[in-house]
């Protein structure tokens, strides 16, 4: 049986070929792909692996070992290094895209660090911590450690992606083997975005819909991959055809919980993210939907919450002017009530 499943794999890979541009092309970027294009880097993706042995240099051992002394050594001598070089009014950072050479020391080392991949799937720092946690859980507790200690010390954004374009945080909130809870609060906490859209144009919910116990990410179920598919709409051809009532179930809760957000929003109590219901504090302010202000989400600068929520607001978004004429009408005092506090 698996025989003939190969042969046909390669009739059909064979026949696609001449499709789309070539893998050494699609290796060279980084945008969200479809058709053949998506099926022949899934097919590479899930047919190479990083291995430990073969692919982690020196630095890469620390992490795998959960060595902290070694990996604030090493940071001590990125940021000294970059000393050398530093310029006279740094930006502080962090951050992912500013040149190395305008950055304080400690943010360009954490930058480095950031930048960093293993293996023919480019496995990334915190990619590579999480793979190890599944390797080596007895040593678990040490790579949980070291994640913390780059988050809160050395500032490493923990939202780099790995070749397929899934960041850490997908991988430990999807599926089994990667599945993670722990480790993923951590990601998310120090902000990993939920809703990242992998190469395939999927998110982890796309994985979670396929499974038989659904468990609650947070994660919106209204995007669609890049072949149009939707996890609202997978869930009910499940329900259907596997009978999962607990994932739709799990949907319909969601939507609940929305409701009541936007119910707080609108009477100007809690402040909270529209799509995943995070508290503002001082790290993540609030900022309003430019269109009806009422619907608060994540700092864009940080999350892309809104535009991830985007084709389900816009389906009760009410443009703020043309919701205070209808008021007006009514003759109803409208813009202190109902906007209330940011």
């Amino acid at each position: 049986m698996e025989s003939a499943v190969l042969a046909s794999l390669r009739q059909h890979i064979q026949a696609t070929s001449h499709q789309g541009r070539p893998l050494s092309e699609l290796l060279k970027t980084n945008e969200i792909l479809k058709g053949v294009e998506s099926q022949r880097l899934r097919t590479f993706f899930t047919s190479q692996c990083m291995e430990p042995g073969r692919d982690l240099d020196a630095y890469g051992i620390s992490l795998a070992k959960g060595d902290l002394a070694q990996v604030k050594a090493d940071f001590a001598r990125r940021v000294a290094r970059h000393a050398a070089v530093s310029p006279e009014s740094p930006v502080a950072g962090p951050s992912t895209t500013e040149a190395p050479t305008k950055l304080t020391p400690e943010a360009a080392a954490a930058q480095e660090l950031y930048r960093l991949t293993w293996g023919p799937t480019r496995v990334p720092i915190y990619g590579l911590l999480g793979v190890m946690r599944i390797i080596y859980p007895e040593r678990g507790a040490q790579h949980f450690a070291v994640a913390r200690w780059l988050i809160q010390t050395a500032k490493v954004p923990v939202n780099a992606p790995d070749l397929s374009g899934t960041l850490a945080i997908s991988h430990a909130i999807s599926t089994k083997p990667g599945l993670d809870t722990e480790y993923g609060q951590l990601l998310f906490d120090a902000g990993g975005d939920l809703n990242n859209r992998n190469r395939y144009g999927g998110t982890a919910a796309h994985e979670i819909s396929q499974i038989w116990t659904p468990k609650d990410p947070a994660v919106s179920v209204d995007i669609a991959d890049s072949d149009g598919m939707v996890v609202r709409y997978m869930a009910a051809r499940l329900k259907t055809s596997l009978n999962v009532p607990g994932l739709v179930a799990l949907i319909a809760a969601s939507d609940r919980d929305r409701a009541a957000r936007t119910k707080q929003s609108e009477d100007g109590g809690r402040s909270c993210c529209a799509l995943g219901g995070r508290d503002a504090d001082e790290t993540m302010p609030m900022k309003r939907c430019g269109r009806c202000k009422v619907a608060r989400y994540c700092d864009p600068v940080v999350r892309g919450c809104q535009k991830a929520d985007w084709p389900h607001h816009k389906k009760n978004c009410v443009k703020v002017v043309d919701l205070a004429e209808g008021f007006s009408f009514l003759g109803t005092k409208f813009w202190g009530s109902f906007l209330g506090s940011s």
